[in-house]
């Protein structure tokens, strides 16, 4: 289903809103379905908005074929891994398909809406407000799976990872670049946060993995920067 709906989208132009509705109520019952609670919703749903969001931004024919192809395949992961979760909880592949899944889509979001905002002249505001809200609810879905007893505790590392990258989107805003360069950046510096808070509560945190990751990450922002091209491509 969600596949003959992207198919629809990039045939139908005229009906998108109606088909993006109807695959986001799909994807919040499926993640309910298969996973046995309400926040295996949260994937999928957002998943499925992000993934439209950029199919909007592809133009080239081929281009949007291998997209969908890839797309449909990780939205099964999500579903799979939130399948494999209810039946197991400490089941690890399951985990990492929910990772997998969660970096997708926090890099489609990323992405996706910067272009949108690019391209449509929307307000910083609601860019921000995207980040927030998606980075916020993803991130509680993952780090809920990692230690679902502190759930308060959850909720605060997963607002304080969202604001984090509502400053830096608006940081971001004044730099010359497209939407997939920022995409990029943002998710590199999304994931260097993320890994903090996950290494946290899987108690492997510690200064040498913090440095190295820096060091890492800060190394492949600068590769990105000098390859890109320094004008908002949009």
């Amino acid at each position: 289903m969600f596949l003959l709906g992207l198919e629809f989208i990039v045939l139908e132009h005229k009906n998108v809103l109606v088909i993006v509705f109807f695959l986001f109520l799909m994807s919040i019952y499926q993640g309910k379905k298969v996973g046995k609670k309400w926040k295996f919703s949260v994937l999928p749903a957002f998943f499925t908005l992000s993934s439209v969001a950029l199919l909007y931004l592809i133009t080239l024919g081929y281009e949007q074929q291998a997209f969908i192809a890839l797309t449909v395949s990780m939205y099964y992961l999500s579903l799979f891994g939130a399948y494999r979760l209810s039946k197991y909880k400490g089941d690890q592949t399951a985990r990492g398909m929910i990772m997998s899944a969660t970096v997708s889509t926090i890099f489609f979001t990323y992405a996706g809406a910067y272009g949108l905002y690019l391209n449509f002249l929307v307000p910083l505001f609601f860019l921000m407000l995207v980040y927030m809200v998606v980075t916020l609810l993803v991130s509680y879905q993952y780090f809920s799976i990692l230690e679902n007893k502190k759930k308060r505790i959850i909720w605060v590392y997963s607002f304080v990872l969202a604001l984090s990258m509502t400053e830096i989107v608006w940081a971001i805003n004044f730099w010359p670049f497209g939407y997939l360069t920022t995409g990029v950046i943002a998710l590199i510096l999304y994931y260097v946060l993320w890994d903090i808070i996950q290494s946290h509560f899987l108690n492997i945190l510690n200064k040498k993995r913090v440095v190295a990751n820096l060091i890492l990450f800060s190394f492949l922002i600068v590769l990105v920067l000098m390859s890109s091209k320094w004008i908002p491509v949009i």
